[in-house]
């Protein structure tokens, strides 16, 4: 008996040899025990008495060789046996196309005669599988040609030598120490770490038999047999990756942040100290998908979460939830206040203009924060609350960070107050129309004014804009009400001309669902036709979000408005997704500066670089500019500096009602009131510098 021969018969890896018919020709003894019956037994089995299925099964690995197929196989005792076959197929010298076939991926072939030791060599050469024949001091006798594929060892190199094989922890003497402690017929399986011909090491799943019988010499025999689990363990390190992060942006996931959470939580326990969630969402997102393409959206939420890393600490953990929704668990601060400087921080870092393919944007975010143990000692309470504060953030307008108050967990109580009594609001006569003047930065003169919508209920009180416009947009009330505010708009405006305030032009806000009626062009010529309004002196606010969904629908929309003069601004500009592109695209007469980069005027240098950009670009497209919450004469004089056209906000006046601005108008020329105008110190080298 060759040592082939005597390496199958002894390995306990189950393995047969079958003609392409299915007619058994060789078993080994692991594959009788496996199947309950004897040798003799299993060479005169019909293919359909071992093998359920049997010409389906042939078929596919006739079809596809060298292929693991999942099967049911039929035992001596008369049940059935789930295995998965490791096939291969060869030429045998005296039965033609056989398959070898390793029974639960690790296998060896036998014969009982020298017909069956050459089919067991024609096995163990086709496995896929290592197989090495051992000495007491490891050295091998024998091996198999997956042996040099799997360790790139030539026959020549490995004979003689000793195994590669170590623990866990590299102990060189752990296979010598196993061996030692075998006796005949007993085995071990488990993990080893196998070396490569080039040096490193991987990791092998390992089953090594102790022979019954000796070499010529009187040595103690072995059989090893061993699979590469480095594909194995990198797919199980794949899975443990797809579950803790996310695969775009390479930031945990929520299950992550849950389990690091949890850490931080015991640990700022005992220590006395807080953490904080972080609930961020971006402003206008959907625009860019819509406009730009899911490319390009793609490419914004890693450049977000790289600034997002850049803004908070290495200890830090930074999450996508999902969409462009992110969770930042800052997991050790000694006051909740210091999470606040990290919003600012994070909105300092995503204000930054970027670059996507030939579009320039701008982003910003609503943030929404909770602190433990503060407002709650529960982590799915505490990402509610955070999540719940996002949204009043978003409502406050884009760009803020708010955080969680326990009042919040009233909101859905009141919002349904508010959805209820802002359906007899109208008729009620609890809506109004109040105005903001625009001024001209330079000569203080009113240019025009800004209509905006106001609701003082009998019930509820003064309501802010942002809590009821949104529910108006979401039940369909806005285009009742919308339609209203315009035609009230228009006709105060008039008013105005009629007192020798003919200049003045009236800007309404059109929110998303009215740009998008299909009569919208037709509502507004019947409004200035009613009115007597000539179309020049109407402007109407969209934001950027607007302009960029259905784009080709929206040009078209936007010529037709300019057919009848009425002129369009771009509102909150530079809060979404701003892009030189669509103001290139787009007829644009004004665009809006929104409060939150004038506010940062002049000590946030990234507001100050922002707002320069913006008059700058909308300049030398021929737009006029609008700078929104001018609050102090400083802010006015850098607008000033840059020819920023005009301005509105707290400076000049609050928004008024119509017999309030009436008299503004009658009684100041000029504003803000008061002649202080004042001018840059050093105003060359103060830009220079930034």
């Amino acid at each position: 008996m060759n040592d082939y021969h005597y390496l199958a018969e002894h390995s306990p890896a189950a393995l047969l040899l079958v003609q392409a018919t299915g007619t058994i020709i060789a078993a080994n003894p692991a594959a009788c025990r496996m199947l309950g019956r004897q040798r003799e037994q299993l060479q005169a089995l019909a293919v359909d008495d071992w093998l359920q299925h049997a010409s389906q099964v042939l078929s596919v690995i006739a079809a596809a060789p060298n292929k693991a197929v999942a099967v049911t196989l039929y035992t001596g005792d008369g049940a059935q046996l789930a295995a998965q076959l490791h096939v291969r197929w060869s030429e045998h010298a005296d039965h033609g196309r056989v398959a070898s076939l390793a029974l639960s991926r690790i296998a060896t072939q036998a014969r009982r005669t020298d017909d069956r030791a050459r089919a067991a060599r024609t096995a163990i050469e086709h496995m896929d599988e290592a197989a090495v024949l051992l000495d007491a001091e490891a050295r091998i006798r024998a091996l198999n040609p997956a042996y040099t594929r799997i360790t790139g060892y030539t026959e020549a190199e490995a004979l003689g030598q000793p195994l590669q094989l170590r623990d866990s922890h590299h102990e060189e003497s752990f296979l010598l120490d196993l061996l030692a402690g075998l006796e005949a017929g007993q085995g071990w399986a488990g993990e080893m770490n196998s070396r490569r011909r080039a040096g490193e090491y991987y990791p092998a799943y390992v089953k090594i038999t102790a022979l019954d019988r000796a070499d010529k010499d009187g040595d103690r025999l072995f059989v090893a047999v061993f699979r590469d689990l480095s594909a194995d363990k990198a797919y199980e390190a794949r899975i443990e990756y797809l579950a803790h992060y996310d695969t775009l942006t390479g930031l945990a996931n929520r299950t992550l942040i849950e389990k690091r959470a949890e850490l931080a939580r015991i640990a700022v326990a005992r220590d006395g100290r807080h953490l904080a969630l972080l609930f961020l969402d971006l402003d206008g997102f959907k625009a860019v998908n819509d406009s730009l393409g899911h490319a390009l959206g793609d490419e914004l939420l890693c450049h977000v979460a790289d600034r997002l890393r850049n803004a908070v600490s290495k200890t830090d953990i930074v999450a996508r939830q999902g969409g462009d929704e992110f969770v930042i668990l800052l997991d050790s601060i000694s006051k909740p206040e210091d999470a606040a400087y990290v919003a600012t921080r994070i909105q300092e870092k995503l204000r930054v203009p970027l670059t996507l393919g030939d579009q320039t944007v701008f982003t910003t975010a609503s943030i929404g924060i909770s602190c433990y143990p503060d407002d709650s000692q529960d982590l799915t309470t505490l990402l509610r609350n955070a999540d719940m504060a996002m949204y009043r953030a978003k409502r406050q307008g884009h760009g803020r960070y708010v955080f969680y108050r326990p009042e919040m967990d009233a909101n859905a109580h009141w919002m349904l107050q508010l959805r209820n009594n802002l359906h007899r609001a109208l008729e009620r006569d609890e809506l109004h129309v109040y105005y903001q003047p625009f001024v001209d930065v330079t000569s203080g003169r009113v240019t025009g004014i800004e209509a905006l919508l106001r609701w003082q209920s009998d019930e509820l009180g003064m309501v802010s804009p942002s809590d009821f416009v949104p529910i108006a947009e979401e039940t369909g009330l806005i285009l009742e009400v919308g339609e209203w505010v315009l035609r009230q708009a228009c006709q105060q405006l008039q008013r105005l001309h009629a007192q020798g305030y003919d200049h003045l032009r009236v800007a309404v806000n059109l929110s998303a669902r009215q740009f998008r009626q299909t009569d919208l062009v037709a509502q507004i010529a019947a409004v200035l036709e009613q009115t007597g309004l000539d179309g020049r002196h109407l402007e109407l606010e969209i934001t950027e979000t607007v302009l960029m969904e259905q784009a080709g629908a929206t040009l078209d929309t936007l010529h037709a408005l300019q057919a009848l003069g009425v002129a369009v601004a771009l509102d909150d500009f530079g809060t979404g997704y701003s892009s030189l592109s669509y103001l290139r695209r787009f007829p644009i007469t004004y665009l809006k500066v929104d409060k939150s980069f004038v506010d940062g005027i002049p000590g946030e240098k990234g507001d100050l670089t922002i707002t320069r950009t913006i008059v700058a670009m909308a300049r030398s497209l021929g737009i006029r500019v609008t700078a929104e919450g001018v609050e102090t004469l400083e802010q006015r004089k850098w607008l000033r500096h840059w020819h920023c056209e005009e301005a509105q906000g707290y400076l000049y006046s609050l928004p008024l009602a119509a017999d309030d601005l009436e008299w503004l108008l009658s009684n100041h020329e000029v504003l803000p009131l008061g002649n202080e105008t004042g001018t840059l110190a050093s105003e060359p080298t103060q830009l220079s510098k930034e």
